[in-house]
């Protein structure tokens, strides 16, 4: 029997694919814990609805990918006379800034914070495997 997955299943699949499955395991087990539904013409025209959104969900996260690309966040730390630095960019920092460009989702991957003047990348991950490099630039101040 096919069956279109509602929730990701061990062993069958992730959410959202189209599995051929046994008879009894479909309906004894996947569509009576509402984990998946039939892969008929109704099924199916609901998943086509899904992808669609999925779709255009994935090319505006790219967008927002697109535009922090293009221009660098700046910031500007404290530094002593021999050019010692007295502080540091934290990801929470990075983080308020994209918030102040009205940008809410993402996830900034930064093991440490940046303790040093110059530009850097900056991995930030949107979600739904949409991911990009985001420069960072440090300023003495």
């Amino acid at each position: 029997m096919k069956v279109i997955l509602l929730a990701d299943v061990k062993g069958v699949g992730r959410k959202n694919e189209v599995k051929n499955v046994a008879d009894g395991y479909a309906r004894n087990f996947l569509l009576a814990k509402k984990l998946a539904i039939a892969a008929d013409e109704k099924g199916l025209s609901a998943k086509a609805v899904i992808d669609a959104r999925e779709s255009a969900e994935i090319s505006r996260l790219n967008g927002i990918i697109e535009s922090l690309t293009k221009t660098p966040l700046e910031f500007t730390i404290k530094t002593g006379e021999h050019k010692e630095v007295f502080g540091s960019v934290s990801k929470k920092m990075i983080e308020e800034a994209l918030l102040k460009k009205g940008v809410k989702e993402g996830e900034i991957l930064l093991p440490h914070s940046i303790k040093s003047t110059g530009e850097q990348e900056v991995e930030i991950n949107v979600g739904k495997g949409v991911s990009g490099k985001l420069k960072i630039v440090v300023k003495a101040g």
